[in-house]
């Protein structure tokens, strides 16, 4: 899944009114705070991202191939998304 800049700006800008309008915490540096979560975000949708095509490299190799959207796809998909999560330690 691609994430524009423009969006992952957006959930920044969200995330850090949010913070600091519930007082859960104080930024002196607003820039260096929104480049920090900026950062977080492309970095959880990297490996997001990552994951996606590990199990979808895992699911193309099965011999009685599955077809995408299908019950049985669906069910492998969420399967193999948790346990590469786990190898992750997310």
């Amino acid at each position: 899944m691609h994430i524009s800049e423009d969006r992952i700006s957006h959930i920044a800008h969200k995330i850090y009114d949010k913070l600091y309008n519930d007082d859960l915490a104080d930024f002196p540096d607003e820039r260096r705070a929104l480049d920090s979560i900026k950062d977080s975000i492309e970095g959880f949708f990297s490996i997001m991202e990552q994951v996606d095509q590990a199990v979808r490299a895992k699911l193309a190799s099965y011999s009685q191939a599955k077809v995408p959207g299908s019950r049985d796809w669906e069910i492998l998909y969420q399967k193999f998304y948790a346990e590469e999560l786990a190898k992750k330690k997310w």
